[in-house]
């Protein structure tokens, strides 16, 4: 007890006499902790918490709407004039439905029988035109529109084919790699002819979407080459896409043209372009053309 008393009135000293020191030798260090003692302390006076500065916050809220309350009463006019126009027109006898008006050859069976007396303004819109999509999945898109005051408007968009697969019978397919489930015993003379898409890995379905990278490669081969300068006045007729370093199509049923990766292929069309120009000049039986290179290879059929 008697040694702890010690060690206190000793580290008491210390301080007193380390304080002194740098009184007389540190000018104006009284002060100076002075100042900073009050600088901390209106600091932390002047941090609020979260909450109080939200309590502040809402508290100037309701003090400026109650000065100015005219902004809340023009939104509860038309808050209370939107309800009372929706319940109006959800009973109106204007709005029942007397008519649904849809295409003629329209494949999808529209339940007119359950629409007509409904009112327009309850008629689910997305989960009808769902319901239509449904009966022939390989249409593109089914569309539901009001007419006012009293009529439905059904819109059907179907697929564009644009190239065609065999698949035992010929199927045709849109730009977006959807097949259709429609089979052909023969090819069409109006679609391109895809070779090469077919992957064990991925293999194709009619009447489904399908995301195998060799038939979107052959699909963005055919959008490319229809619309390309070099393809003038020539039809295409064939694409074989099953190498992506050696790319290949058919012009005129004839001429096999041989290209190189995709990312090669708008040099290669300008050579193309250029070497189709030269031979129209003379009565050539081409059998390939092969602008890999720098100087294409012009193979005549013999």
């Amino acid at each position: 007890m008697l040694c702890a008393s010690v060690g206190f009135c000793v580290s008491v000293v210390s301080s007193e006499v380390l304080k002194q020191l740098l009184d007389k030798f540190v000018p104006g260090y009284g002060l100076w902790t002075v100042d900073y003692g009050l600088k901390m302390a209106r600091r932390r006076r002047g941090i609020p918490g979260v909450i109080p500065r939200f309590g502040a916050t809402l508290f100037r809220g309701a003090r400026w709407c109650l000065a100015h309350p005219q902004p809340l009463v023009a939104c509860g006019v038309v808050v209370a004039g939107m309800l009372a126009l929706g319940g109006f027109a959800t009973r109106s006898e204007a709005f029942r439905i007397t008519d649904v008006r849809m295409p003629a050859d329209s494949p999808v069976k529209v339940p007119a029988s359950s629409l007509i007396g409904r009112n327009l303004w309850t008629v689910d819109l997305k989960a009808l035109a769902t319901a239509l999509h449904a009966q022939q999945p390989h249409l593109k898109r089914v569309r539901v529109l009001r007419l006012l005051p009293n009529a439905l408007q059904i819109d059907v968009v179907e697929r564009v084919p644009v190239a065609q697969v065999r698949l035992g019978g010929w199927y045709a397919v849109d730009r977006e790699g959807f097949i259709l489930p429609q089979a052909s015993p023969t090819p069409s003379e109006k679609l391109v002819i895809l070779k090469g898409v077919e992957s064990p890995q991925a293999p194709l379905k009619a009447g489904h979407g399908n995301s195998s990278e060799r038939l979107l490669r052959a699909l963005r081969l055919v959008e490319r080459l229809s619309d390309s300068r070099a393809l003038v006045g020539r039809r295409l007729t064939h694409v074989d896409a099953a190498d992506p370093s050696q790319l290949s199509f058919v012009i005129d049923e004839t001429i096999d043209i041989r290209c190189g990766r995709e990312e090669e292929l708008s040099a290669h069309l300008q050579r193309l372009r250029t070497v189709l120009q030269r031979v129209a000049r003379f009565p050539l039986d081409i059998r390939y053309i092969d602008v890999r290179f720098k100087d294409p290879v012009i193979g005549p059929r013999t």
